[in-house]
């Protein structure tokens, strides 16, 4: 009887989330991503501070973006192919190289080489480690388990930037660089720990025998089969959503501060604060509501809270209203995003989790980089109140089309 009971709570058990792989790349998730805010805040007072002027400066600071941009099209296919370790190993050399190369590059054309060789493998390098955590998750707690793995966002976005802003204005740019090709050093001993690609010759079998399946199964033709290699058509319309949110996202980050002045509201910068600890503590406990109710008991909750962000953002003229908007806007794009990015993955057998995880990151990618521009052209129209409800109707579009994928995915069962 008592051995019966064994077996039975055995095969009850859920699947094990913290394995050895998933605890690597998660840390170094948040050593890469700390490197990246660490410098991020401060890349343009460092071109400044050679004599470039703010035009020069921001071209500096943006070329890393658009590199990035650039790349996430092909990261995808090329983790698959190439070997997703190998490309995390190569993205992270790069970046050491980089930090110790901006420590020492006094020549513009050489600053911004080094910033778009950067930014492209740090393309490379998000779209790997995600496929690489994806894949190391059990089917059944991939939300969860994404959910936890975007907390390295959390702790990044939270200490990163406070740090190289310290460094740099205590003892200069020379340090806070070597620091982080300390940091990358660091990373590169944790990747090395990661289990080895699979073999090239099945890797890449495998890769083919999914495209021709993809050829033979879709019957769309040529371009659409090209462009399904490089691009998840299957998460195109999820990439789009988290697109969405990370617009509003992209504006509210952006100008928050700015609003704040401008309302006489002291201590704004709390905003950041309340929302990094709320989505910490949420967003594990809403990748577990997906895994158990699906993608859809997170995502209309997670509207609801974009609404009522938005909205505080817009109309709130105290603090205590700021922080309350904080808390929901991580409980909306904040507790979400991961379950979406999750469901990509499911979408597509393990073999193209890199091309779904890239599509995924382009949606975001894409929101994050048009966010600012949105928002500067309505606030110089506007006002601020117009410019952060613009985010509603680029809500609306998002949910649409979220809509639209849910009722044919439920038809389709």
């Amino acid at each position: 009887m008592e051995a019966q009971r064994k077996e039975e709570s055995a095969t009850t058990a859920k699947p094990r989330l913290w394995t050895r792989g998933f605890i690597l790349l998660a840390l170094i998730q948040t050593l890469d991503l700390f490197t990246y805010n660490m410098i991020t805040p401060v890349i343009a007072q460092y071109a400044t501070g050679l004599g470039y002027t703010l035009v020069m400066a921001g071209v500096v600071a943006g070329a890393f973006t658009f590199a990035a941009l650039f790349a996430r099209p092909a990261s995808g296919a090329l983790s698959d192919r190439m070997g997703r370790k190998r490309i995390v190993l190569a993205a992270v050399v790069v970046g050491c190289l980089a930090q110790v190369g901006y420590a020492f590059a006094t020549d513009y054309a050489l600053l911004i080489a080094l910033r778009v060789v950067h930014g492209f493998f740090y393309a490379l390098f998000g779209t790997a480690i995600s496929a690489m955590a994806i894949d190391s998750l059990p089917e059944e707690r991939r939300s969860e388990g994404m959910g936890w793995f975007g907390t390295s966002y959390v702790f990044a976005n939270a200490l990163g930037p406070a740090l190289g802003v310290a460094v740099s204005s205590a003892f200069g740019f020379l340090p806070m660089f070597l620091i982080g090709a300390g940091i990358a050093a660091c990373t590169l001993v944790l990747g090395l720990m990661l289990p080895p690609d699979e073999p090239a010759p099945t890797r890449e079998s495998t890769a083919n025998e999914g495209a021709t399946h993809n050829a033979k199964s879709s019957g769309k033709g040529r371009l659409y089969d090209t462009v399904n290699a490089f691009v998840s058509i299957k998460c195109l319309p999820l990439a789009f959503a988290a697109c969405c949110y990370l617009t509003i996202w992209g504006i509210i980050s952006t100008y928050i501060v700015m609003v704040g002045d401008a309302r006489g509201v002291a201590g704004i910068s709390l905003f950041f604060v309340v929302n990094s600890i709320t989505l910490f503590f949420t967003r594990p406990f809403a990748g577990k509501l997906a895994d158990k109710r699906g993608l859809s008991a997170v995502f209309f909750p997670s509207v609801v809270f974009e609404v009522l962000a938005v909205t505080l953002i817009a109309l709130s003229q105290q603090l205590w209203l700021f922080l309350v908007a904080a808390a929901c806007k991580a409980l909306g794009s904040g507790t979400v995003t991961p379950s979406i990015q999750a469901k990509c993955g499911q979408l597509e057998p393990s073999e193209r989790s890199g091309v779904a995880m890239s599509t995924y990151l382009l949606g975001t990618d894409i929101g994050y980089a048009i966010g600012p521009i949105i928002g500067g052209a309505v606030s110089a129209g506007f006002g601020f109140e117009a410019m952060f409800f613009s985010g509603l109707p680029i809500l609306a579009v998002g949910v649409i089309v979220y809509v639209i994928w849910w009722r044919k995915s439920r038809l389709a069962k």
